[in-house]
């Protein structure tokens, strides 16, 4: 049967006084957990083939602000010279610029650009006229900034049952 917390009328004695102590000490170790939340990052893509591919291999509005962490491009063959792959941002304010030398099949890039919203990203592969590449992949991980991100609550309880919490 469950026990009353407080009587009226009743003196509170040592044994309910350490019981109440340890019921609050293992409450407040429940609110010292802290629980991450990943937010992952959406991949933008895109491939283009032809004959002797060069320009405009990519174009993007971002719907809300956040950051292009990385990208990555990958071609059919070596180039035989460097090629250069620029990623460049415009909005109302102006824009700005990166470059990446592409001197093998593959190359992975940490670029770190803040965007805003709508502002407009244009991928630009330039090669040199010798090489003919037929095939160029572009994709790049862009991160949205929290306040746009959809955030589902849970009870610590909740994600402690299902193993997410150590």
């Amino acid at each position: 049967m469950k026990q009353p917390l407080f009587v009226k009328n009743i003196p509170i004695d040592e044994k309910r006084i350490s019981f109440l102590e340890k019921i609050v000490s293992r409450l407040i170790r429940r609110q010292q957990k802290v629980a991450s939340a990943i937010i992952s990052p959406y991949p933008i893509s895109n491939c283009v083939m032809g004959e002797g591919v060069k320009g405009e291999v990519l174009r993007y509005m971002f719907a809300c602000g956040g950051e292009i962490s990385k990208g990555g491009i990958a071609l059919d063959v070596k180039p035989k010279h460097n090629a250069m792959v620029v990623l460049t941002i415009k909005n109302d304010s102006g824009g700005n610029s990166r470059s990446y030398t592409v001197d093998k099949k593959s190359l992975v890039f940490e670029s770190n650009i803040k965007v805003k919203q709508f502002d407009k990203l244009t991928v630009t592969f330039y090669p040199v006229d010798e090489d003919k590449i037929k095939e160029v992949w572009i994709s790049l991980l862009w991160i949205p900034v929290v306040k746009d991100a959809k955030i589902k609550n849970f009870l610590i309880d909740e994600l402690d049952k299902e193993g997410l919490i150590e």
